[in-house]
């Protein structure tokens, strides 16, 4: 052999050698999650970034029993309440832009604030330290299949007791972000879909997401459905206004990368906004739209479910590493899912 070909062999060689690794990681990756699609506990479609390099990004299962069409990474989903750190990123941008501080009481932009709400600020609502008492079906009184205006909306908890004073507790409500999606329309003068994507989608390139009413028909969208006595069914309807600003956003994988890199590289907030997003609230841990873990890795991650979807997101903050699993199975287990894939690109 040549001194030539010995050259180009050894190069090779060093080119698998360092290929290799990667290679298996993705081939461990996509074994976690084809275990759970063989069990019927899964479909849907995942995304695996490990700084900056796309490790896995496939679809699993199938999007529609009926036409037997495979879930694809292109596939779109119902993302529930992942759908919530878009809101908080709205109201970010309303406040750098001079249209609101976060620190105002709810009350300067919500006439009908009943008394109680007078120390409630902008901030608490977002990081759920405000109070506010969270709806259950029951006080949907019109039930839940038909549409409801905003002042319905908000009449389902709005003459309630808080549940502790503004900022000395924290829960998790939905209601907390309806209010910020009212203040989004109030003050930009947009539907809350649009606002997203003038302001959000357009601007980061997320050509497959939106905000749409339940009996919409969108393109490349996922059937949702949960799962009853050892069988699948269609999920159970409701009406998408019972969850503004709280969830209703449909997204691709590859849209929640785009995402987080628009964030990442300052597209969409300016640093403060950024620090704002992701800083703990006390007590919590919970950002605009995110839960906050500081222990390293650090991260930020959500969990979302509604009838027929599941959906979980974990974005490391200290490198461009990012995990996506959206399901069209209510009852995937989509953070255990997650934190598999998280354990696994950990690995030195």
């Amino acid at each position: 052999m040549s001194f030539a070909l010995h050259i180009v062999a050894g190069l090779l060689l060093q080119t698998a050698a360092l290929a290799a690794p990667g290679q298996l990681l993705t081939g461990s990756l996509d074994n976690v999650v084809s275990s759970y699609v063989s069990d019927h506990h899964f479909r849907g479609s995942v995304l695996v970034v490990k700084k900056g390099e796309i490790l896995l990004r496939k679809g699993y299962g199938v999007a529609s029993e009926a036409w037997q069409v495979s879930d694809s990474a292109d596939t779109r989903y119902e993302i529930a309440s992942l759908t919530k750190q878009f809101t908080g990123a709205a109201i970010l941008q309303l406040a750098a832009s001079g249209k609101l501080k976060l620190d105002d009481p709810v009350s300067r932009y919500y006439a009908a604030a009943p008394a109680s709400w007078k120390d409630v600020t902008v901030r608490e609502l977002a990081n759920h330290t405000s109070g506010l008492p969270n709806n259950e079906i029951k006080d949907f009184t019109k039930g839940i299949t038909v549409p409801y205006s905003w002042d319905e909306l908000l009449a389902t908890f709005r003459d309630r007791p808080l549940a502790f004073r503004p900022g000395t507790g924290w829960a998790y409500t939905n209601t907390e972000y309806y209010l910020l999606a009212y203040i989004i329309e109030k003050l930009s003068g947009e539907s809350y879909g649009a606002y997203l994507q003038h302001h959000i989608f357009g601007p980061a390139g997320m050509n497959n997401s939106g905000y749409a009413g339940t009996l919409e028909v969108v393109p490349h969208e996922a059937e949702g459905y949960t799962s009853e006595d050892g069988h699948v069914r269609r999920r159970d309807y409701f009406d998408r206004s019972l969850e503004s600003g709280a969830g209703g956003i449909y997204t691709a994988v590859d849209d929640m990368r785009l995402w987080n890199e628009a964030l990442s590289a300052g597209k969409l907030l300016d640093e403060a906004s950024m620090q704002a997003m992701f800083a703990p609230s006390k007590p919590g841990s919970y950002g605009f739209g995110w839960f906050i873990d500081l222990e390293a890795p650090r991260r930020a991650y959500h969990e979302g479910s509604d009838p027929g979807f599941a959906a979980f997101e974990i974005r490391f903050l200290d490198e461009r590493s990012l995990i996506v699993v959206l399901s069209n199975q209510d009852d995937a287990p989509v953070r255990e899912i997650a934190i598999k894939l998280q354990q696994l690109i950990a690995r030195p």
